[in-house]
Parts: structure tokens; sequence; C-alpha cells
């Protein structure tokens, strides 16, 4: 994808040696570390979805680079997030058979602030190198109450499901759907778009994200 150019660590902010740094990248010691504590190893449920895989635990230093990437205009990172996903994917190839790459959507106020959609940036980045459409199928309904101000669980979810909507020129009747989320933590967002697009005839829902956040 290669947004912008970058000789720093994408964990750590270290000063990278000049070759070899057009992507966004790691220090030998950020990289070990992935490693040893990052890779997500845990199975995750998600309502609906035939199937859910994360790339790496929501913590620590993958938290504070997932929150420059989502809020710090750091586009970039989403080179570096990709990679960790897209081996993901590709070892699902034959089981999950892939017709349409999609993404979690974001509201039109936050877009404007923030100028990206840093899920439809890792689905671009997913998508392309193995040849996969992506495409938007869902849209965020505006003036919707953050998930991060709900009481409970119950709550959460149906404020989620509120929340969507479907585009109407998307076409995944009969498709399998790969979704592409930055971070899964309680699962209901992921789930009330799991829901959507099953109700928009899609076969299969497959969630791949970024990052999950352990013990949820």
């Amino acid at each position: 994808m290669g947004v912008l150019f970058t000789k720093h660590c994408v964990l750590c902010g270290e000063m990278l040696p000049a070759a070899g740094t057009g992507k966004a990248m790691l220090c030998p010691p950020c990289a070990a570390e992935v490693r040893q504590r990052y890779r997500c190893t845990e199975a995750i449920h998600i309502t609906g979805a035939t199937d859910t895989v994360a790339a790496l635990y929501y913590t620590g230093k993958v938290k504070q680079a997932m929150q420059r990437f989502k809020f710090q205009h750091k586009q970039h990172y989403a080179d570096w997030f990709a990679a960790q996903m897209l081996p993901l994917l590709t070892e699902r190839l034959d089981t999950w058979k892939p017709d349409l790459v999609t993404f979690m959507p974001i509201g039109w106020l936050r877009r404007r602030e923030r100028g990206y959609n840093q899920a439809e940036l890792l689905a671009k980045a997913v998508a392309e190198p193995l040849g996969l459409p992506c495409r938007a199928t869902l849209r965020k309904r505006a003036f919707t109450p953050k998930q991060s101000a709900q009481k409970d669980a119950a709550a959460r979810q149906q404020n989620a499901e509120r929340a969507l909507l479907p585009r109407e020129s998307a076409e995944t009747r009969g498709k399998s759907v790969v979704l592409i989320d930055d971070i899964v933590t309680t699962g209901a967002t992921a789930a009330a778009a799991v829901k959507l697009l099953r109700e928009m005839g899609a076969a299969k829902i497959f969630v791949l994200a970024a990052a999950y956040t352990p013990g949820k």
C-alpha cells in the first residue's frame, strides 16, 4: 500500500536504518516482542459469523500503535497491521473461499475529522495482494451514541444494531464475505454487522480483525 514513507518502528517509534524501510516496519526488539507476546492465539466467537480470527492482542505497544493509527493520522500504519492480517486470510482461502472483502463503516463526521476510515485502509491492503474485490457494503447511521457510553452488553448490542444500515448499491447476496474490523472487544459491533450482512443475503461472513482485546 505504501501510503507514506517512514523510518520509524511502528511500535516503539525508534529510528530504523534507511535501507529497506519503504513501508511501516519494526525494529528487531519489537519484532521479537510481537512473536512472543502479541500474536493472538485465542478462539474468538462473533454471533452469526462463520469464523472469526484476529492477528494481534490489543494491549501494550500494539494498543498504543493502533491508537496512533486511528487518532494521530498515522495512515501508513495500515501497511504493518495489514501485513499481520494477510497471512491469516491467505491460509484460509481454501476454506473461506471469499468473494468479497468489506469493512466496518465509521460515521461521516468522524470520517471528515480523521480523513480516513482505518478499517477501509486495512481492507484494501488485505484484499489487493489476493486479487479480491474490496467494497463498502454498510454505512453508519448519523448521530449514533458511542458504544463506550452504553451501560451493559445488551445496551451495546442494541446500540450497535441501530447504528448500521446497508448501502443500497451493495451486492452481497449469495456471497462469501470477509468483514474487516480494526479491533474486536465485546464483539457487539461486529455481530451487528454480521447480522445485517446476513439480512442482505450474504451466504457466509468471516470476521478478520487486526486486534482483539484479551479477556473479553
